[in-house]
């Protein structure tokens, strides 16, 4: 009788978090999907399971460098993020003064607000006042000031790096935090059997860590996935479209082009395509997943 008590209280205390799933993420993405079988013809809903969004969507010439430049945000800062993120998490996890005030401090990018960073670095990175590009010319390394987000095969890769020092401070602290956990005795005898510091890591730290290795791959994935205010405050999506993303470019034709049905369209194949390569990524790695889990 108590344990069925017990049970039910359980019940009635995650339903709060059940109906808010219901109310915020499931039932938006059911009319996300059914807006995208749906012809739209000036704001008015006609014509549903048709897929004339998803032919326009296909026919739209920019779609193919939404797709590349998705790829490069995604795939390329996920990756990157990473393995900053590890790289950072392995030296805090060193015991010194030096590191426990930058383990208190490394934060710092995460907690400001995402426009605030946004503006900063816009400005930081300006191509005729900004302070970056003027300690690059000053330096001599190049003749005239570059201009990061206004030349068309910068701009992407500008936009990732300030994504991973936004993002990357959150991983640091995970994987500092996993890497502490290593038993010292596994990497005690790693070392009395003549292994190096990069042995150490690689066949020691590295299996021991690759639960929250994967999980923090796939938290970072879906944070950049969903990450919007960055891309659009520095560049809205420009020049020439060079930085257009799907999450800007879903705004985009939602709420300037008001074409609602392609934009549903969009954010299904984004949807679709976030799934995949999660999916992807933990059946490569379902081994070390399960080894984390056992644990």
């Amino acid at each position: 009788m108590n344990n069925r008590s017990d049970r039910w209280l359980a019940y009635f205390m995650i339903l709060p978090v059940v109906a808010a799933v219901l109310a915020f993420v499931i039932g938006p993405t059911w009319d996300v999907g059914k807006l995208s079988l749906t012809q739209v013809v000036m704001g008015m809903e006609r014509g549903f399971g048709t897929l004339d969004n998803f032919r326009a969507l296909a026919a739209d010439p920019l779609f193919a460098l939404v797709v590349k430049n998705t790829a490069i945000w995604i795939i390329g800062g996920t990756i990157l993020c990473v393995l900053v993120g590890l790289a950072v998490g392995a030296y805090l996890a060193i015991d010194s003064w030096q590191t426990t005030i930058l383990r208190a401090l490394i934060l710092l990018p995460w907690v400001i607000p995402d426009v605030v960073t946004a503006m900063a670095w816009k400005w930081m990175l300006h191509g005729q006042v900004g302070i970056i590009g003027s300690t690059i010319q000053a330096a001599g390394l190049t003749d005239e000031q570059v201009s990061f987000l206004g030349d068309p095969s910068l701009v992407m890769w500008t936009l990732v790096v300030v994504l991973i020092w936004r993002k990357m401070p959150l991983v640091a602290l995970i994987l500092c935090a996993a890497i502490r956990s290593v038993p010292s005795e596994q990497i005690e005898a790693a070392r009395m059997d003549g292994a190096n510091a990069f042995e150490r890591f690689r066949f020691v730290v590295i299996p021991n860590i690759a639960f929250s290795l994967t999980a923090v791959t796939v938290i970072s994935m879906i944070w950049i996935t969903a990450e919007f205010a960055l891309p659009w405050i520095m560049t809205g999506g420009g020049p020439a479209n060079a930085s257009q993303i799907m999450s800007t470019y879903i705004y985009q034709q939602s709420f300037e082009f008001f074409n609602w049905g392609v934009a549903s369209a969009m954010s299904v194949v984004n949807l679709v395509m976030l799934m995949l390569i999660i999916a992807l990524y933990l059946y490569v790695n379902r081994r070390s997943w399960a080894s984390g889990a056992d644990k």
